[in-house]
């Protein structure tokens, strides 16, 4: 999807498919190296109280819910269904208790259950692969520039139909980031696959902006996880209508 270089210069790739209410978007990333531009342990509540977050919360659903990277209209996607998270490759082990803490948080924002898996013989509605290989690239993904004498970092590639998430692989580079660096992937990719494709890179109060490897959800990420899977919004639910109804689940959780 969006490129989540972490302040490092990077090769990038987007795929997206369209075809009969399906999409599937991917991102990838290779770095030369060194540490992240700016890393946060979470993004920062915006000023003010909460009442005053909402015309800001309403901007951040907009371009993050209903929005790929390239700020191209979708509508409303999201799980409908308890979650399977799969771990597994070389590194997947050192990673699993933070996996299993993300999902814990997940299933707790989004009342839908999400259940880890380590190494399972099946593939996970989200799949997440983790190697300490650092010359590691996946066969489905080739650099725009079309070297691999950079190490390939992160990607993610969620998938839907009608608006109903029904998988994400993501693969991430441990032998080639730093342990802040991989902790910021695996969270960033795991929201983006709980349905969050868009990018707003001038607001760092949501894992939303990629200029910055965040390793906790943020206040207003919480909000907008809560708002997107509250049952009055509907997989498929075109802009205007879901728009409305989120910023009237919105101004709910803050006026509390």
């Amino acid at each position: 999807m969006d490129a989540r270089c972490y302040g490092i210069p990077c090769a990038v790739l987007l795929m997206a498919a369209w075809s009969h209410g399906a999409v599937a978007a991917g991102e990838a990333h290779a770095m030369a190296s060194g540490l992240p531009a700016l890393a946060m342990a979470a993004p920062p509540d915006p000023a003010g109280s909460r009442p005053q977050w909402l015309a800001r919360a309403v901007g951040l659903f907009d371009r993050g819910a209903l929005a790929n990277e390239m700020n191209v209209r979708r509508p409303l996607t999201k799980w409908t269904r308890p979650i399977d998270i799969a771990v597994r490759g070389d590194a997947g082990g050192d990673w699993l208790p933070r996996i299993e803490e993300i999902a814990t948080e997940l299933a707790e924002l989004t009342g839908e259950g999400v259940t880890v898996h380590d190494n399972p013989l099946w593939a996970g509605d989200i799949d997440v692969y983790l190697t300490n290989r650092a010359g590691y690239w996946p066969f489905f993904v080739d650099p725009i520039d079309g070297r691999r004498d950079q190490p390939f970092t992160c990607i993610a590639l969620p998938s839907a139909v009608g608006g109903e998430m029904r998988s994400s692989k993501i693969h991430i580079n441990a032998g080639a980031l730093p342990p802040q660096a991989v902790g910021a992937c695996l969270l960033e990719e795991i929201f983006q696959s709980m349905g969050f494709f868009g990018e707003t890179p001038d607001d760092p109060t949501s894992l939303l902006d990629d200029g910055v490897g965040y390793q906790e959800l943020g206040s207003m990420d919480r909000l907008l996880l809560r708002t997107l899977y509250d049952p009055r919004l509907a997989a498929g639910m075109e802009r205007a209508e879901a728009l409305s109804l989120a910023r009237e689940i919105l101004e709910e959780h803050l006026s509390r």
